[in-house]
């Protein structure tokens, strides 16, 4: 049997984390949930992770510098954005390191791009 494909979750916002992350791992992924992108590195320093699933706009680390640090310990690994600032993804040029989901996040709106990402079966 395969293990199954693992998401970092990096979300500032405690509710929305926690529903996005049961919502992961309802459709059978394994995911980590960080708060910042502090944690979100010490994660990738120790596990294996197929997508980093951030948002962009987070105090200390924003998304972006997270997925460009994140992506120096694990080369190929997919990046996926969310926020609901437009402006802010377009002035970062998140585009440029992966997807971006704008807020509010939908449930099949989310997974469709994960397994898009993933290359995961619906």
């Amino acid at each position: 049997m395969d293990s199954p494909l693992t998401i970092l979750f990096v979300e500032d916002e405690t509710d929305l984390r926690d529903l996005v992350r049961g919502m992961l791992l309802a459709e059978g992924f394994r995911v980590f949930a960080a708060a910042d992108g502090i944690d979100a590195l010490h994660i990738l320093h120790r596990y294996h992770v197929d997508l980093l699933f951030t948002d962009i706009v987070m105090p200390g680390i924003d998304g972006v510098r997270l997925a460009n640090q994140a992506r120096l310990i694990r080369p190929g690994l997919k990046v996926l954005f969310t926020t609901g600032y437009v402006q802010r993804a377009i002035e970062r040029e998140a585009s440029r390191y992966g997807s971006v989901l704008f807020k509010p996040l939908r449930h099949t709106e989310i997974i469709q791009e994960v397994e898009a990402l993933l290359g995961a079966a619906a």
